[in-house]
This record gives C-alpha cells, structure tokens and sequence, in this order.
C-alpha cells in the first residue's frame, strides 16, 4: 500500500505522519511538503491513498487532488485542512474523507477503516525473467508480443530500473538511430503503442508508464529476478550465472553490475 502525506507545513505534516505510521505501520508512506514533488513521485508509483492539506500556496488540495486522480483514478483521497468551507469541492472530487484540524491518530483510523476504494494487497502475479533470455511471466504464464521490438523496448525499461527513458534515448540505444529520424520516431511510437496494449491486455497496464515523450516501468508492480539480486537476495544472487537478457546485445553491457 503505497501512502502520500502532502502539507507545506513542516509541523502539520509531520503530525499527520505520525498518524498514518501508527494505523499503517506496514505501508510505503511519503511525505511531501511540495504539489509539485507529490505529483512527480505519484507518475512513478500510483498512490493507493493521499491524505492531503488544502490551502497551500505553490497548488491548491482541491487542484492536487486532480493531478492525482488522473494519475490514478481509484486514489482514495482525504482532505486534512483547519476550513469546512472547502468540503463541497472537496466531495465533488469523491473523496474518500474530510478532517478537520488538528489530526488525531484516532480520527485518521476512522478514514482508513471506510476507504471509498478499500486497498487490497494480493500477491504480485507478474514476474519479470532476466537470467538468461529476457521473459515476462503472468500468473505463470508467458506473455506473447505480437512484436519482438515491443518485447525489446519492455527490457530495456525494466534494465534502468524505473528510470525516465526519453524516447530518443529508446530511439539510439535500440534502433542504432543516433539522428532519431522522423522514421525511426515513428515506427518507435507504434511499437510503444504495441506494449501498452499488450501489457493491458495482459491486466498488467500499471507496470508501464507511458508519456508523450518519455515512459518508465513501475518496479512496484512487478517482481524481478535483477531487482531481487541487487537488493541482496540470497534465492536470486544464487541463480545468476552470468547470462542476463541474452538476446538483446545492448544488455551485455550491464553484465559487469552484478559483478560489483
């Protein structure tokens, strides 16, 4: 369950923490005392909820609130503020919760146990394969791209690690295009395209972020084999064997990490 605290007021912000870790002790929980910096971090992990002040000076609650659904429609919001006068626009949003001011542990865990869209926790079924050839797995099974380029755009996303991937970056790194053309643009596009809708086919769309000029995976999303290495798991460093993404040549590269 991941959690965003939002409150430019370091004071009001740290108690609402506080409220939040003692009824969610086991929940990924960000604070954020800036709009700007909540709705970044909201485009690479999809917030499940978002306790959020409303009179701030750089963007409104009300205004956030609505970055924040269009990142992730089933966000359950509640407003934390020192004025009823905002409740109207607030329930307009659908919120999920209005509190007044102070917070309280107490009434912060009366909010969580009526959620509008209750937060449920269900084993990742998607694992990413790397060790080896590179491969996709949904509840046990593999998934089939009808293109192989979609599948190699897929890989080297999940090889930066949730990092932003500019398409031109895509564009030499896959295509050997360092002049990114119109045409290698183009065809780049389509198969970017061809993804997003294979992995939503698959009910696994939120593992992918995909913007007009950029996109990234959501490691939150999924298990991966790498990530597991890297994060020193002794059942994951134990199968490597020194193949990671064969098929692909531009992944030889990072071979060396796993050595370091």
């Amino acid at each position: 369950m991941i959690v965003f605290a939002v409150d430019d007021e370091e004071d009001a912000l740290a108690l609402i923490t506080g409220a939040i870790k003692i009824n969610l002790p086991d929940a990924e929980l960000y604070p954020f005392n800036s709009a700007s910096a909540a709705i970044s971090f909201a485009e690479k992990t999809c917030p499940d909820i978002a306790f959020l002040d409303i009179a701030m000076p750089e963007m409104s609650g009300i205004d956030l609130a609505k970055k924040l659904k269009s990142i992730n429609p089933k966000i359950n919001l509640i407003f934390a503020t020192a004025y009823s006068e905002y409740m109207g626009d607030a329930f307009s949003l659908h919120a999920s919760g209005y509190l007044m001011k102070p917070i309280s542990s107490k009434s912060v865990k009366k909010e969580l146990e009526n959620l509008r869209s209750p937060v449920t926790a269900p084993e990742v079924p998607v694992f990413v394969h790397t060790f080896g050839n590179f491969e996709i797995y949904v509840d046990g099974e593999p998934v089939s791209f009808s293109r192989r380029p979609a599948k190699e755009v897929l890989a080297y996303l999940v090889d930066r690690k949730g990092a932003v991937v500019s398409k031109k970056e895509l564009c030499e790194a896959l295509f050997k295009d360092p002049d990114c053309t119109h045409k290698s643009m183009d065809y780049l596009s389509k198969i970017i395209k061809d993804l997003g809708t294979t992995l939503d086919k698959a009910g696994v769309g939120r593992m992918i972020h995909i913007d007009r000029k950029e996109c990234f995976v959501v490691p939150e999303h999924f298990l991966c084999d790498a990530y597991e290495y890297f994060k020193g798991n002794p059942e994951y460093m134990n199968k490597f064997s020194g193949d990671y993404m064969s098929q692909f040549e531009w992944a030889q590269d990072s071979v060396s990490k796993f050595y370091r």
